[in-house]
């Protein structure tokens, strides 16, 4: 749709951003190869030479720094897009990211409100400053957070029941609340209906993890890592995943890196 509107008007800097910031996403959770970095920063580029000040092109390109686990810099263009328009779109979920998956858990904790404020309506904000709050300890937050999470998901697979992605957040925020049962169904479902997306093998894994089923937790990162899952970092940092964290067979599959 983006190279579309682009044949339609090659300046329509919004659409080059665009581009920019699914080329971010794939490289990070779909196919972790270089031509989308590429790919990504050309059309950054081009997005910025047409617009200067664009806010979206500054969230493209730091979900592109994002995707390379170069989290200081990811968070610097998400600042400064933040800056010129406090509400652009993802601007706060690649935010919280950043935050969470360098461990810097307090920046994200402080910005939640403000977070939920501007892009509240997009369920994939709450993600990071929710797993960032439990980190803290912070359980009572977290409760009211994954609670309005929780209404979004719901609203949204009414309106979008094929969204995948919502049923497996979904699940595991079941999982959280204790609908162990309602957890699995949603589990299964969005398994089943995306064998192979990297990203659902993760969130299913994260589920088990809640369920403290370790050896399906294990078996879906394996599966997740075979489809090309690549955030590295995340899984040391989330929560879901806690008990885990001090597995062999965990390390194995995750080791510690030192970027950040």
């Amino acid at each position: 749709m983006y190279e579309q509107a682009i044949r339609l008007d090659p300046d329509f800097a919004l659409a080059h951003a665009g581009i920019a910031y699914i080329c971010g996403i794939i490289h990070e959770i779909r196919e972790h190869n270089p031509k989308w970095v590429e790919r990504g920063d050309a059309a950054c580029n081009r997005a910025l030479q047409l617009d200067p000040n664009l806010a979206e092109a500054l969230v493209a390109r730091a979900r592109i720094l994002y995707s390379q686990q170069k989290h200081s810099e990811a968070i610097e263009f998400a600042q400064r897009a933040i800056a010129l328009k406090p509400d652009c779109e993802g601007v706060y979920n690649i935010l919280g990211r950043a935050f969470f998956a360098s461990g810097r858990f307090q920046e994200a904790a402080e910005l939640t409100e403000k977070a939920i404020e501007a892009n509240g309506d997009d369920y994939n904000v709450y993600v990071p400053f929710a797993n960032s709050l439990e980190r803290l300890g912070r359980l009572a937050e977290v409760k009211r957070y994954r609670e309005m999470e929780m209404r979004i998901l719901e609203r949204q697979l009414e309106l979008v029941p094929e969204d995948v992605r919502a049923r497996s957040l979904l699940a595991s925020d079941y999982a959280n609340v204790g609908r162990a049962d309602d957890a699995a169904r949603h589990l299964d479902m969005a398994v089943a209906l995306r064998p192979d997306d990297s990203n659902v093998l993760y969130n299913a894994a994260c589920t088990y993890g809640v369920l403290g089923k370790k050896a399906q937790a294990l078996d879906l990162l394996r599966r997740a890592l075979a489809a090309g899952y690549a955030n590295a970092d995340w899984p040391h940092q989330d929560p879901d995943l806690k008990i885990l964290h001090d597995d062999p067979e965990f390390l194995k599959l995750f080791p510690l890196s030192k970027k950040g």
